[in-house]
């Protein structure tokens, strides 16, 4: 279900800025290409990071997708106007609150090429709509309450930064540590090359290219 308002028919802004090489995550910087993987505990400290990395980037003029799990796209709206009216955004499709459900779990199963299908059709929309930047954020808490084989989550992940690259944009995916089995910490790490801890946005030293990702996960053979 999403929570947009483009259905009234109000145009795309034609003259979106031109995104800065740094912007800003909360607060810290970020550039263009980024795939960065966020650990949180508590709905609080999800909201803390993930508002003001929108919010900045609907007054900049950007493209904003959040996918939001465990609660309703309406909710994360309220915590977005708890801090900026956003309406207008809305209204002409800037930005944009989706679920889990008619995202990652469509037709109640996980897909990695349909999910990167997702993310390339939002790309190209939204450059054809004069949005000279994307941010993107996705929850990904659906992870830990339905049964299916993690290595596609890992893989998706992996093949995310093959795409991002390839257009002005940025990622960010975010994951309760709480429900987080050591494993899948690790293989997060190893698939995005950035992370935030605390207020650092950091080169993470556990990134592995997807080629040799792909090849650890296969093992010897």
């Amino acid at each position: 279900m999403a929570m947009t308002k483009a259905d009234a028919g109000a145009s795309q802004p034609n003259n979106a800025p031109e995104p800065d090489d740094s912007l800003s995550l909360s607060g810290m910087d970020v550039r263009p290409g980024d795939h960065v993987c966020a650990f949180y505990r508590d709905a609080s400290e999800r909201d803390a990071i993930v508002v003001p990395f929108l919010l900045d980037g609907l007054k900049a003029g950007d493209k904003c997708t959040y996918v939001v799990d465990g609660c309703e796209p309406q909710q994360v709206v309220g915590q977005f106007d708890a801090e900026a009216p956003t309406d207008d955004y809305l209204l002409r499709g800037q930005l944009e609150v989706l679920d889990s459900a008619s995202t990652y779990l469509a037709d109640g199963e996980f897909l990695p090429e349909r999910m990167l299908a997702f993310w390339e059709e939002r790309a190209q929309a939204s450059l054809g709509a004069d949005y000279a930047f994307c941010r993107n954020a996705g929850d990904m808490s659906w992870a830990h309450s339905t049964p299916f084989d993690v290595s596609l989550l890992t893989s998706y992940e992996a093949e995310l930064n093959r795409f991002i690259p390839r257009h002005p944009q940025v990622n960010l995916c975010l994951y309760d540590v709480s429900r987080c089995p050591g494993e899948l910490v690790l293989d997060v790490l190893k698939t995005h090359p950035k992370v935030l801890l605390g207020r650092m946005v950091l080169e993470n030293p556990y990134y592995l290219q997807p080629d040799q990702f792909m090849a650890a996960q296969r093992g010897p053979g």
